[in-house]
């Protein structure tokens, strides 16, 4: 099998989606749970990607918040992506802090009416779309889930 006829090349194309459109802290957040997930799968470098393409999800406002402190990509009506961990959810504005490229964090702060979409980024998608691929180490069983 050559290098264009195995899944790689997907993964690749799905990398490039991510990087034209999201900011540069949800990239590197895609990045680090693609190599988790693939240390934990390698030889289905196509499972991957499926579960990958579930690690941005949306938030629908008529739905619980996500939790403070989890990490969200906040789309407002006008102006780029916000990405960076929840601080205040309520029902008149959503708070990010946002990791800045000095490596500082400044807290934004923006009203619903300015916001289109929220995503909250899932750094459990092999275990929660695929659970029968987790498998313990030591055993190399499935591990199952205390749910």
């Amino acid at each position: 099998m050559t290098f264009r006829e195995s899944e790689f090349p997907s993964l690749m194309t799905q990398l490039e989606t991510i990087l034209d459109k999201y900011p540069p802290a949800a990239v590197t957040w895609f990045v680090r749970e693609m190599a988790r997930i693939y240390r934990a799968i390698p030889v289905y470098p196509g499972l991957v990607g499926v579960c990958l393409w579930k690690a941005f999800e949306p938030c629908a406002a008529d739905k619980p918040a996500p939790a403070k402190g989890s990490r969200v990509v906040v789309w407002p009506t006008r102006g780029r992506a916000l990405a960076g961990q929840l601080s205040a959810w309520t029902t008149g504005a959503i708070s990010v802090d946002v990791e800045e490229s000095s490596g500082r964090t400044s807290r934004v702060k923006l009203s619903r009416s300015r916001i289109r979409l929220v995503e909250r980024f899932r750094a459990d998608t092999l275990e929660a779309f695929w659970p029968t691929l987790v498998f313990d180490k030591k055993t190399g069983t499935v591990k199952r889930r205390t749910s």
